[in-house]
């Protein structure tokens, strides 16, 4: 029975220990920011814009092709060398196109020889008939014989000039002044007649083919200035200028394709490069702006995170134009707020924040005061 007070006691105990009051909770520390860490919102004027992108590809390319066919005996460029219109840049095996040249000359020779015997016999028909010597359909029969051998020779001489072409058409040359882009063929193979051997392409000048909406194809044209980005040149913007607008959309998109050609005579830029920009398609107007790093998407929606007093508010804004790093908001934000510059990791709406004082610059230490002598302490 001495168990019955110790079950009291416990009891006791555990009844007082359910009264007891729960700690407070822990205050929540507040956020700190740096001054690099807020922007304000600020008025820009800002004209509303196109946005672009597409790959650049050089505005003039051309093909050389084998006009004849044959064994390849020489190809004396590749891929990266420049050419100049007209440069000879390869050679055909030509022995079978001389012996077809040099046998059309001596087929124009005999016709040309038959031809002259055959005038000659004209012309004495000709006397004999106007003394009555032949008859009339004997002189007939001698002056087709002379037009004959006139059509013959035609003929030959048509058949040695192809033959003459096809001997010269053994010697390639570069179609453009250009850069060579592709190299097809190697020296010793054969090619066919049309069989691609290289590609020269002049990058002087750069064509962009971009796909808009039509509605923004409708506020541009011919002649607006553009802006790209190039990927691999950082921020170095390239301008250029629209050069013609497809007058059709494409089935199926409803986009419009535009063409913009770019100035590369200096050859920083290559074809093949994907290219973005923008091209302006209206007047300039104010708006409230703020650095495009300070937008995040989140759910699908664009918000922005806003310093007020000493709390941090998120903020779900409506955007319109992007213009050098900057975007204009349209709702959700008033010029002079303070937003949050850039993401600095999760954040909470209504959380405590505020601004890290500035640090004072460290202070310059004073040289210490000379101490008097007295004549006496020399002594």
């Amino acid at each position: 029975m001495k168990l019955l007070p110790i079950v009291a006691t416990l009891a006791i105990l555990s009844l007082a220990a359910c009264n007891r009051a729960p700690p407070p909770p822990a205050a929540t520390a507040a956020l700190e920011f740096s001054a690099a860490d807020l922007v304000n919102a600020e008025l820009r004027p800002m004209a509303p814009t196109v946005q672009l992108s597409g790959t650049l590809r050089p505005w003039r390319e051309a093909t050389v092709k084998a006009k004849v066919a044959g064994e390849l005996q020489a190809l004396g460029v590749r891929e990266g060398d420049a050419v100049k219109q007209g440069q000879v840049i390869g050679r055909i095996d030509a022995a079978d196109y001389r012996a077809r040249l040099a046998g059309s000359e001596a087929d124009v020779a005999a016709a040309q020889a038959a031809l002259i015997v055959a005038e000659k016999n004209q012309t004495t028909q000709e006397s004999l008939l106007a003394k009555n010597f032949i008859s009339r359909n004997a002189y007939d029969t001698t002056s087709g014989n002379r037009d004959a051998a006139k059509a013959r020779f035609d003929a030959a001489r048509a058949a040695a000039e192809v033959a003459r072409k096809a001997l010269a058409d053994t010697t390639l040359a570069a179609p453009i002044d250009g850069i060579v882009s592709a190299r097809i063929v190697q020296a010793g193979e054969r090619v066919p007649v049309d069989g691609r051997i290289v590609t020269v392409a002049d990058i002087t000048r750069l064509e962009l083919a971009a796909s808009v909406a039509a509605g923004d194809a409708a506020r541009l044209a011919p002649g607006a200035e553009i802006a790209i980005a190039v990927e691999g040149l950082g921020d170095l913007r390239i301008a250029g200028r629209i050069e013609r607008i497809n007058p059709a959309a494409a089935p199926g998109t409803r986009s419009i394709e535009l063409y913009a050609l770019i100035d590369n005579r200096e050859g920083r830029l290559r074809g093949g490069l994907f290219a973005q920009g923008h091209v302006t398609a209206g007047a300039a107007q104010e708006h409230v702006a703020v650095p495009a790093s300070a937008l995040r998407e989140e759910g699908g929606a664009q918000v922005l995170y806003v310093l007020a007093g000493d709390k941090l508010q998120r903020r779900q804004v409506k955007t319109a134009i992007a213009q050098a790093g900057w975007v204009a908001v349209t709702a959700g934000l008033a010029a002079g707020e303070r937003v949050v510059r850039h993401n600095l990791g999760p954040l909470k709406d209504n959380s405590a924040a505020r601004v890290k004082p500035a640090t004072p610059p460290p202070s310059t230490p004073q040289p210490a005061a000379p101490v008097a002598v007295s004549p006496a302490s020399t002594r």
